[in-house]
């Protein structure tokens, strides 16, 4: 496991302008890395086989949903069992199928009471049943690792929660979250929740990455320039990103691979540079100015 013990801090008194300068050029220097590695990731033939098969899976309204969770709680990939058949597995014998409804259109001519032909489109629903990858045997696959931040950042982290604090942002741990977030931020921006499972590298990468949504996506967009879900989790992590390589935390590989599953990629990452590096530099100076606080008081002592 990698230990991230300690991280610079500045010089005291006011940051020069070739300071300034300097950490704009390590945070673009950054970005570029984390932009290459994206699409390095995206180039992968794993990763082309991983959306050749997520192809196949429907998004299910709401309703639908409910009924999968209703019947089956521990559902990731469910489709019917032809589909399944066509990616190289077959449903495990005395599996019982979850049932949803699957929308049917119809096309019919009728003749009206003045004799007139007119046609009605409508839709009815049928009841089907399909099956989770749990349920079923056979073909591997393909699946894009991301894996956990394994590394001692218990500096990094004590001090992000810091600032958090000096937000007015309050982070609280949980060992119950489910499903695959380590992290959330409620819709206000007014408090975090951080799986506390992990090791302390990839809680400090999580709360970063919070951090950014609350600093730049909670109330704060330009309503002329809707903002979609994908392109906000591109800059969340690409600040997570750059502030963690920055304090000594590499979160590459994880970074990486997040930003391409959410169908970011380099040419996205440029396009967002001024929004992430401002974010990024207001987090970096945050933690920075506690250090150099801490270093005052230690001389005063």
């Amino acid at each position: 496991m990698q230990t991230v013990s300690s991280f610079p801090t500045r010089d005291n008194g006011s940051e020069s302008k070739d300071k300034a300068k300097g950490l704009r050029q390590r945070i673009d220097d950054s970005v570029e890395a984390l932009a290459k590695a994206v699409d390095d990731v995206r180039a992968s033939e794993t990763f082309k086989e991983y959306l050749d098969v997520q192809a196949r899976f429907h998004k299910y309204s709401w309703c639908n949903s409910l009924l999968i969770l209703s019947q089956r709680p521990d559902a990731t990939r469910v489709v019917e069992f032809q589909t399944w058949k066509k990616l190289g597995r077959h449903v495990c014998k005395g599996e019982h199928g979850i049932m949803i409804f699957a929308p049917c259109p119809f096309h019919k001519e009728k003749t009206n009471d003045s004799g007139e032909s007119e046609t009605i489109d409508g839709i009815f629903f049928k009841p089907v049943y399909v099956f989770d990858v749990l349920q079923t045997d056979g073909k591997v696959l393909p699946n894009v690792e991301c894996p956990v931040v394994d590394s001692d950042a218990s500096a990094l982290l004590n001090a992000l929660e810091r600032v958090a604090g000096k937000r007015g942002i309050v982070v609280k741990y949980d060992a119950t979250l489910t499903g695959s977030a380590f992290g959330f931020a409620t819709d206000k921006g007014e408090s975090i929740v951080i799986d506390d499972t992990h090791p302390t590298g990839q809680r400090a990468k999580t709360l970063a990455h919070e951090l950014a949504h609350c600093a730049l996506h909670f109330g704060k967009t330009d309503k002329s320039t809707p903002l979609t879900r994908n392109m906000a989790e591109l800059e969340a992590e690409s600040i997570a990103y750059v502030v963690c390589r920055h304090f000594g935390l590499d979160t590459t590989v994880r970074s990486s691979a997040y930003i391409a599953l959410w169908q970011g990629d380099a040419k996205a990452l440029r396009a967002s540079l001024e929004r992430i590096a401002s974010t990024a530099r207001t987090i970096i100076d945050d933690v920075e100015a506690l250090e150099s606080v801490e270093s005052r008081k230690a001389v005063a002592a």
